[in-house]
């Protein structure tokens, strides 16, 4: 699917919702305007398209496709004549966000089925077929500009998110060069006193005791210091395989149909490749969502004995090739680093596959 804001409502309920709305439409519509109400008649197609829509998000193109195929057979049937858009409201709307072109050929096509099958005159015809042809672009304008605000959103949190991970950098960088300044000049102090013990330890007993307490002192203030500043680099968030699944939930919130699979034990791969893996995974939903046209995306983890797998795959528009920026560099600078193995790939969609070994890349050790 296409991008689908936050609405800070549960997916099930929305769809339960949804298909509520539409059963109580469809069945009490026409019978608001004077028709007769039939249990085999509107009340019957109400409960068909509700129901369909519970499946909504897993099938949308399927769910249209059946929706308006039951549509046009009470129609045939001469058991509904409430209207041949309307009632396929909410599949054409979610279909819309992911392939609009399909969306409004099936809602076209359901239209002139519609009106073949009940017999009007021309006026008629043109009188019905104008107001139904203007909800069903009314749908598709709706459904558009839903697309739009989905992905904009996305890549907003995408900018936020690399803001806040240029913020942690910087915030270790002077905390690294705190911990610099602080060795530095603790090994130099303490040096010289101990230099001057040395010397002093022979000719001035005094002198050589009171040097080791000035040292012993500048340890003490050092070793208070740095504990301070490790407790801020624990504070810092580190992220895990088990932090995938909340990019699996962003995912899914800007609009994707996300596959997440993950294979072998996960628990037991090191913080240092956990890490590494939740970070290609991160960098390549984040290009999924701000350069390309994805609906599905697929995220694969194995975590083999002595190899974790990640790939991730979306199935966007092609692409004639791969401009590699910040990001793809730092991510293949990260495996790397660890003596993993990253290929990137476009083509009919993006695929970014990552192999770290599980073990120490220099001592060759298992952890």
């Amino acid at each position: 699917m296409s991008p689908r804001p936050q609405t800070g409502w549960h997916p099930r309920l929305v769809d339960l919702a949804l298909a509520l709305l539409t059963a109580v439409g469809i069945g009490a519509g026409p019978a608001a305007m004077g028709a007769p109400p039939s249990w085999h008649g509107t009340f019957g197609l109400g409960v068909i398209l509700g129901g369909l829509l519970l499946v909504r998000r897993r099938r949308p193109v399927l769910v249209l496709v059946l929706s308006a195929a039951a549509l046009v057979g009470y129609q045939g049937a001469g058991l509904f004549e409430g209207g041949a858009v309307w009632p396929l409201t909410f599949a054409l709307f979610t279909t819309a966000l992911s392939r609009p072109v399909r969306a409004a050929a099936i809602g076209a096509l359901t239209l002139a089925c519609g009106l073949a099958l009940q017999g009007l005159d021309a006026s008629e015809v043109l009188a019905r077929g104008g107001v139904e042809l203007l909800w069903l672009a009314l749908v598709s304008a709706a459904a558009s500009s839903w697309h739009q605000y989905g992905r904009w959103r996305a890549e907003h949190q995408a900018r936020l998110l690399q803001l806040e991970q240029t913020r942690l950098v910087e915030q270790r960088l002077t905390i690294s060069r705190e911990v610099h300044d602080v060795v530095a000049h603790t090994l130099a102090v303490v040096g010289v006193h101990l230099n001057v013990a040395v010397e002093a330890l022979d000719d001035s007993p005094e002198e050589a005791r009171a040097a080791l307490r000035t040292a012993i002192a500048v340890r003490k203030q050092a070793m208070t210091d740095l504990k301070t500043f490790v407790g801020e680099l624990r504070d810092v968030p580190q992220h895990g395989l088990e932090s995938v699944a909340g990019l699996v939930a962003q995912a899914e919130a800007a609009g994707l149909e996300v596959r997440y699979v993950s294979e072998g034990n996960p628990e037991a791969v090191p913080a240092a490749q956990a890490l590494t893996a939740y970070r290609v995974v991160q960098e390549a939903v984040v290009n999924t969502l701000r350069h390309s046209d994805a609906g599905r995306l697929t995220i694969r983890i194995e975590a083999r004995p002595r190899t974790l797998a990640v790939q991730v795959t979306d199935d966007g528009r092609p692409t004639a090739g791969v401009t590699e920026g910040h990001g793809l560099t730092g991510m293949r600078e990260r495996v790397t680093a660890l003596g993993g193995t990253l290929r990137v790939e476009a083509g009919s969609g993006f695929a970014v596959q990552a192999v770290l070994p599980l073990t120490d890349h220099v001592t060759g050790l298992a952890p």
